[in-house]
């Protein structure tokens, strides 16, 4: 009996420790002094200038896989809407495109005779306000803290005193400006759920029903997609659905969508995969099931 116990005991905790970490979204807020800006053009009109502010997020998920073929060094490459970046500085706004393929990461674990290193970068990125091109975007910590403890990526915002480099840097086509930030300060950011009225249901065919996508507090809404199966659906904001303001003092926006059976047949019985992003980076996800019955 002893035996038999002490077996399913060492292949519960066998289980547990195989068991995969559950993948997080980590979105870091960050405050830093330009301390360099070139622009051999103008194309900044002389808006961006050191001691100048920059204020901005970037956001990965850590279910993306780590792609390095040696162990020394983590190389990660999120997938479609689960990492971001953006920066605010002199009126301009510095971001990449959504969806984008084309942002990386390289995380390398800092050890007793060597720095680690942390670097995010997009390459894929927005024009500016004036039609101005952005070439890189780039996040980088070179020494020793919280985000090269491993080559895992961190679940954590970078503790920013034992960092010799702690920047963003920004560059136009060809150099033609050149933007260089000190990080001084970085939080995590702790983002409300999104929750999606009704969450869950069996419709008759001529039962027809709004949706309501309550948003987290304070929170200011730049999109919402809908999908089924991968498929984008017909609903979604700007466009279909519309802007709530809250209605009270919980500050809570909402996303209210008109006769959302209309989807049903669309969805075909599939769970509908709702993707909210927040103009503060976050990038929130729900799903709902929503059945037609035949």
């Amino acid at each position: 009996m002893k035996k038999a116990a002490l077996f399913v005991s060492g292949l519960l905790l066998s289980v547990l420790a195989s068991a995969p970490a559950m993948a997080e979204v980590v979105r870091v807020k960050v405050v830093a002094r330009v301390i360099q800006a070139v622009d051999m053009q103008g194309a900044l009109n002389g808006k961006i200038v050191p001691g100048s502010r920059m204020n901005g997020t970037y956001v990965y998920n850590t279910n993306t896989p780590n792609g390095s073929p040696t162990p020394d060094i983590g190389q990660y490459h999120p997938y479609v809407n689960e990492a971001r970046m953006r920066f605010a500085a002199g009126g301009f706004v510095f971001e990449n495109v959504q969806p984008t393929q084309e942002i990386y990461i390289s995380v390398g674990a800092e050890g007793p005779s060597s720095m680690g290193a942390f670097v995010m970068s997009s390459s894929d990125n927005k024009p500016l306000s004036n039609g101005t091109t952005v070439n890189d975007i780039r996040v980088e910590f070179f020494g020793s803290g919280s985000v090269t403890q491993s080559t895992a990526l961190p679940t954590v915002a970078p503790t920013l005193a034992n960092y010799g480099t702690k920047e963003i840097t920004i560059t136009g086509p060809g150099l033609s400006y050149f933007i260089s930030a000190d990080i001084e300060a970085a939080e995590l950011i702790v983002a409300d759920a999104v929750e999606i009225s009704p969450a869950a249901g069996s419709f008759l065919p001529n039962q027809h029903f709004d949706a309501a996508l309550t948003l987290p507090r304070n929170s200011n809404v730049v999109n919402v997609i809908a999908k089924a199966n991968g498929a984008p659906l017909p609903i979604g904001y700007p466009g279909y659905c519309s802007l709530v303001p809250p209605p009270n003092s919980a500050g809570r926006p909402a996303v209210l969508c008109p006769a959302a059976d209309a989807v049903l047949p669309q969805a075909a019985g599939a769970p509908i995969e709702w993707t909210v992003e927040l103009s503060n980076g976050a990038i929130l996800t729900e799903t709902v099931n929503w059945t037609l019955q035949q």
